[in-house]
């Protein structure tokens, strides 16, 4: 159904379903106990559609997953500038102010662009040209860093490359010599955690549809009805879902996020039958042992 106040996504930026909505997808519900309870079953799928769009809403927000790649590609390229410029030259500098804080990954994030400002500000004021062009390096590493956004920030000091110094003193940036380190470190940390998340691929992850799937499944069974699926129509795979449940999940999902797509619901609806299973037989299995 074509919505006119459509927000993020070509999902509508209501939370509640619309009666059409609501009559169509009870016209379709796969559970024979529903007679009466309708309008707890509207509440409970009203629920799951807020829950859906504002993830939707908050996902729109974020970066892509190309946006962040790009942010960490430009990152790099930083880094690698600063650290060709700081290799050209000899400079005696030390941080003024000692770190008043524990030192760590996370840290780097504000502290290493302060440090980096107030060496830039040290090589101007020395005046020949190689000195000056390591603080013009440092200068737009430091606001870049600051201004990254923070899932690419995230990807960066989260990386192994930082879990293997564990030790506080190896993230304080005292001299010319700590600069450079942790300049290091950070392109090293930049180029793995862009070649991981290149790995992954496909769009950023959305929970949230996993959860309303499972609650949906419990909702269908709850009213006496099947939470079967089959991507099947005899022996030809069609990539939809073939059962009623599965239909009535595909149209639930489509109220809230118009693009989704119907192999996108087959794994959903195969990722929650899953999950359900796994769940009922470590419950049998605990009935089974507890006497």
């Amino acid at each position: 159904m074509y919505d006119p106040d459509a927000g993020p996504g070509g999902a509508p930026v209501s939370f509640l379903l619309s009666n059409d909505q609501f009559n169509d997808l009870m016209r379709a519900f796969p559970g024979p106990s529903r007679d009466g309870h309708e309008v707890d079953i509207r509440k409970e799928l009203d629920g799951l559609r807020e829950l859906i769009l504002k993830e939707d809403k908050r996902l729109a927000q974020q970066p892509s997953r190309a946006q962040i790649h790009a942010a960490l590609d430009q990152f790099a390229c930083l880094v690698c500038e600063f650290l060709n410029c700081a290799q050209k030259v000899d400079f005696d500098w030390g941080a003024q102010n000692p770190p008043i804080e524990p030192a760590g990954p996370l840290s780097l994030a504000y502290s290493f662009p302060s440090r980096l400002r107030a060496l830039a500000g040290s090589a101007r004021q020395a005046g020949n040209a190689e000195l000056i062009m390591l603080a013009d390096a440092a200068d737009r590493l430091a606001q870049y860093l600051t201004l990254l956004n923070e899932p690419a920030q995230h990807r960066i000091f989260q990386d192994k490359t930082f879990r293997d110094f564990p030790n506080p003193c190896h993230y304080e940036v005292r001299e010319f010599a700590d600069a450079m380190r942790i300049a290091h470190q950070l392109k090293r940390a930049t180029r793995s955690a862009l070649e991981t998340s290149k790995k992954c691929g496909g769009p950023l992850p959305r929970p949230m549809l996993l959860y309303a799937v499972i609650s949906l499944g419990e909702l269908i069974e709850r009213y006496g009805g099947r939470f079967t699926h089959n991507p099947y129509l005899g022996l030809e795979y069609k990539g939809t879902p073939q059962t009623a449940a599965g239909q009535f999940v595909l149209n639930f999902l489509r109220t809230c996020v118009p693009s989704i797509t119907a192999p996108s619901v087959c794994s959903l609806m195969a990722a929650a039958i899953e999950r359900r299973n796994r769940t009922r037989d470590r419950k049998s299995g605990i009935r089974s042992t507890s006497f």
